[in-house]
């Protein structure tokens, strides 16, 4: 959507369709509806049909309607709340669907694990069909994303037809391309992007105090005329007595006046907030995990830590064989890493190289790097390396999600160049992170890449969650059968 071009005075950029033209058009609000009754039907409709093709395949009969009916309505209720929580029926987000993907199946599985944790806990496990769950667990993310995918289609041919009512709103902004501290005001084209909204004018304020009096007394008069929905101001927020005049002259009105957030207001409201005796305050770095936080944290990697290396027993030992036999030397490698507050351990990793570095000297491993076996290659490629952290996990050195431990003289090496680098030994280090699901995986060449990566684990540290490592150890499943790891 193109902004009207902003005008170089006072005059306004006015759109002069009829008042009561498009009253009968669907909105956005309408289409988040649309999208949360079409996700219930979905599940609920895949509820029946899955129970009824399962019954009829495996038994030659039809199954209790009914029964299904209800679990899947109450799947339903489940995941089209979680997803109105997520913020998943926003114009933004319906247009979007790619973005919808993971957090749709971490959501459904979620609550898929939900209600199999209740009919256990009840008892009531053994009425539900094993086989109907499981095909609806499969077969309900695919109708979901299907009808959304469907549903962007429609909003966008309602949007390229004209039939889709935004709201329209007035920009205003100041005469000026900085602001007195020097920072670049964004342009309205870019602060307003949103396909909600129709921009129906644009007002640039004169620095004039008195001029400034006159062109809100002309904006309110077009507000009323045209029906105005929302007022929106890209005004350098150091210029706080200005806005409050501005704010004062549209009180007249009866529609929401909206602050655009600049550059450095974005950047501080990103961090978490808190009241302190009535002063506003945010968390720019926050504590160590809590004991309770610890404890939660520490519950879980023991048990999927020693659910893991049961589960996969067979699979490490013919790994360790098969490294075993085509080349010399320990089947694991152990290198002195830095864990939490910068205490050192041994991490244990298959060995992928006819090396064992453990020294001052450490040559990072590259994507065609020699030293590297046959089986390491593909070790490396599939993570498969990194499973005997499992091991570093129970013993309390590592947990399954945090940052990645660096050898100790990279350690070193990057605490002096990077001023942050200390502070991601807060927590834990991990056998995956935010940085490695974010694309930082591998070698980093350069200190660019390494100040990112530095960023992306101060980022999970200062807004860690429980729901976050969950969502990390989803998306590192998916980065691992997408086979789209450097080495």
């Amino acid at each position: 959507m193109k902004a009207p071009p902003v005008s170089s005075g006072a005059r306004c950029q006015s759109d002069s369709r009829a008042e009561g033209a498009s009253e009968w058009r669907l909105s956005f609000e309408d289409f988040g509806f649309l999208a949360c009754v079409s996700d219930v039907c979905a599940i609920v409709i895949a509820s029946v049909v899955t129970d009824t093709a399962y019954h009829w395949l495996a038994f030659g009969r039809v199954g209790s309607h009914l029964e299904f009916f209800g679990v899947g309505a109450i799947m339903a209720a489940l995941a089209a709340a979680l997803m109105r929580l997520k913020g998943l029926y926003t114009p933004d987000s319906l247009l979007l669907v790619r973005p919808q993907i993971a957090p749709i199946i971490f959501i459904w599985s979620s609550v898929v694990f939900f209600l199999l944790g209740v009919s256990f806990t009840l008892k009531i496990s053994e009425g539900l069909s094993r086989g109907s769950i499981l095909s609806l667990a499969i077969t309900a993310p695919f109708v979901i994303l299907g009808q959304r995918s469907l549903l962007r289609r429609t909003m966008l041919a309602f949007l390229h037809n004209g039939w889709l009512k935004r709201s329209k709103i007035f920009l205003i902004t100041r005469n000026q391309r900085t602001t007195r501290a020097g920072n670049e005001i964004s342009r309205p084209i870019d602060v307003v992007g949103s396909p909600a909204f129709e921009v129906v004018g644009t007002y640039v304020l004169p620095p004039e105090s008195e001029a400034t009096g006159q062109v809100l007394e002309k904006i309110v008069a077009a507000a009323r005329r045209l029906r105005i929905s929302e007022v929106h101001l890209a005004i350098d927020w150091t210029a706080w007595s200005d806005m409050k005049q501005i704010i004062v002259e549209l009180r007249v009105l009866p529609l929401p006046v909206r602050l655009i957030a600049d550059a450095t207001a974005r950047e501080v409201l990103q961090y978490p907030q808190q009241k302190l005796g009535g002063v506003v305050s945010f968390e720019l770095q926050r504590a160590p995990l809590s004991p309770g936080e610890l404890a939660a944290k520490r519950a879980f990697d023991i048990a999927i830590a020693t659910l893991g290396l049961l589960a996969m027993a067979p699979f490490l030992l013919a790994i360790s064989l098969a490294v075993r036999i085509e080349s010399p030397g320990p089947i694991l490698f152990r290198q002195t890493r830095g864990g939490f507050d910068g205490r050192a351990f041994k991490i244990l990793k298959f060995r992928t190289m006819r090396v064992l570095e453990d020294g001052p000297t450490i040559t990072q491993a590259t994507s065609c790097d020699c030293r590297v076996t046959r089986i390491g290659r593909w070790l490396r490629r599939s993570s498969v390396d990194e499973l005997p952290q499992l091991v570093n996990v129970l013993r309390g050195d590592m947990s399954l999600v945090g940052p990645r431990p660096h050898a100790l003289v990279h350690d070193v090496q990057y605490r002096s160049l990077i001023s942050s680098y200390p502070y991601r030994h807060h927590v834990k280090p991990g056998i995956t992170g935010w940085a490695q699901v974010s694309g930082f995986r591998g070698e980093t060449p350069t200190i660019d890449l390494m100040k990112r990566r530095i960023e992306l684990d101060l980022w999970y540290i200062t807004n860690w969650s429980f729901w976050l490592d969950l969502r990390i150890l989803f998306w590192t499943v998916l980065e691992i059968c997408r086979g789209r790891n450097a080495f």
